[in-house]
Formats: structure tokens, C-alpha cells, sequence
């Protein structure tokens, strides 16, 4: 016999996997509760990694006047550890000051994960044409590397070649003769994708990247993977990803039309 545990952990699965497509209030309302224990469950470190996840739950509570109404007695009733978290929730749904996805600038990979919720939540398209945003940006690695190519050096030639050589060893490549680059598309992405293969990619760049160029990449590099990976799951992102690939913008935008290999789903 199923018990109540087992059916609220069902309904957290399936609401914050997609609870557009069945916004039932009693079904949030059992995802509330096994988000409840797992919030009475949490160490400080893991309860700063759910705020995505009270970002969902405040969302529903917004959208839905059945779900408000389902977690008002939930959270009102809660006693447990950080009992804190669910009156920030309890207010979230009146607080204009709360955070909004489609407000706040989409500079960390954390904010890629509330426009997720977002989507999550309403299945509308904006909070996705928002990450196909991201991928909009300056390509920073590209930037740095034609800087590094036009650099004059009257010593250093061998160390340039060996650099060069180093780097279309892993696809990057550049054309010393004519100071350019040859391999096409996003950089960024590209070193991304290579860093998840385990190269140690930033240490072969002839230039140490900011912490900020570090940050801007690894956004980009989770909103390609997020985009593929939901594509997969969602009919809806799939179709978006059709027509935002073919937009004007940059050409990080056409990777999220290629597969998304084998992965474990996408979860918040």
C-alpha cells in the first residue's frame, strides 16, 4: 500500500518536473509537504541550494489562486526546522519585493535554474526566450584569443606554436600566419563543453580568464545544456528551441538544437 510519504514524493517529482501540464492544487499541495520534510531534513549548506525551489512553490502560489489557497494551511502549520523559509513563502505570493526571473539580470547559472521554475510552473515561452538570451552575449574567449593573435612578439614564436598546436588538439583552432581564427561558432560554449570533458582547457589558453569571464561562460555553458536536455522532455521547449535557433542573435543559439546525449534529467 502506497503511503502518504511515497504520494507526496510522487507529486514533487511530477509538479516540479512540469506542473503546467497538471496544475491540480492538491497535487502541488503534496509536493509542498515532501519539499516540507525536506527542508526539516537540510543542513545549512543544502538549504541554500533550495531557494529555486521556494522560487517554484512562490510561483505557483502567484499564478495559482486553487494553490495558494492548498499551501496557506500547509505552511501556516509548519513548526519544523527553518520554519523560516515557509513564512517567506506564506508572503511571497503579496510581496512585491520578491524576486522575479523575468526581472533580474541572467548573469549566474542559478538564475537559469528560477527561469526553469518559471517555465515549470506556466509552460509559457518567455522565461525560455529569456536563457536563448544569454547566449546573445559577448563571446569572451573569442575576444581574448583574436587580442592574443594580434599580438606582435619579436621572441616567444616557438611558445605560440606549441600554444596553437595544443589547442586544435582539443578543436580550437587558429591560424597563426594570418592571425585568425578557424574554428567557427560560440568559444565560450565550445571551452564549456570541453571543460566537461575533463580537459583542463583553461590552463591551454594563452590568457587567464576573470572570475567574471568564468561566471559568463559557465551560464552560457548550463543554458545550452539546460535547453537541449528539457528539449528532450518537453514538447514545448522543443518547439522553441526550433524557432529561437534560427533568430538573429549568436551562434551559440543553434547548439541547443543538437542532441543532448546521454544525461540524467533535469531536476531543480
Amino acid at each position: 500500500m502506497e503511503t502518504p510519504e511515497a504520494r507526496d514524493l510522487a507529486a514533487f517529482e511530477e509538479v516540479t518536473g512540469g506542473f503546467y501540464r497538471n496544475p491540480d492544487a492538491e497535487l502541488a499541495a503534496g509536493a509542498l509537504r515532501h519539499w516540507l520534510r525536506m527542508v526539516a531534513e537540510a543542513d545549512e549548506e543544502q538549504i541554500a541550494r533550495m531557494f529555486v525551489l521556494l522560487y517554484l512553490f512562490a510561483r505557483i502560489m502567484q499564478t495559482s489562486s486553487s494553490g495558494r489557497e492548498a499551501f496557506e494551511p500547509i505552511l501556516r502549520g509548519y513548526e519544523g526546522p527553518h520554519a523560516e523559509l515557509a513564512q517567506r513563502l506564506l508572503q511571497a505570493a503579496d510581496d512585491p519585493s520578491f524576486p522575479s526571473a523575468m526581472r533580474v539580470p541572467v548573469e549566474r547559472p542559478e538564475i537559469l535554474d528560477m527561469l526553469w521554475a518559471d517555465f515549470f510552473v506556466t509552460g509559457e515561452a518567455a522565461p525560455i526566450e529569456r536563457i536563448f538570451g544569454v547566449l546573445d552575449g559577448e563571446d569572451r574567449v573569442r575576444s581574448r584569443l583574436e587580442a592574443w593573435l594580434r599580438e606582435r612578439s619579436l621572441l616567444g614564436g616557438s611558445k605560440r606554436r606549441l600554444t596553437a598546436s595544443t589547442l586544435a588538439s582539443v578543436g580550437l583552432v587558429v591560424d597563426l600566419d594570418r592571425e585568425v581564427i578557424v574554428t567557427d561558432g560560440d568559444l565560450d560554449c565550445l571551452c564549456f563543453r570541453i571543460a566537461e570533458q575533463r580537459v583542463p582547457i583553461f590552463s591551454m589558453l594563452p590568457f587567464e580568464l576573470t572570475g567574471d569571464d568564468l561566471m559568463a561562460l559557465a551560464t552560457k555553458g548550463s543554458a545550452v545544456w539546460s535547453l537541449r536536455l528539457n528539449a528532450s522532455a518537453h514538447e514545448t521547449v522543443a518547439e522553441i528551441c526550433r524557432a529561437e535557433a534560427q533568430r538573429p542573435g549568436g551562434p551559440g543559439r543553434r547548439l541547443a538544437l543538437e542532441p543532448s546525449g546521454p544525461a540524467r534529467p533535469f531536476a531543480l
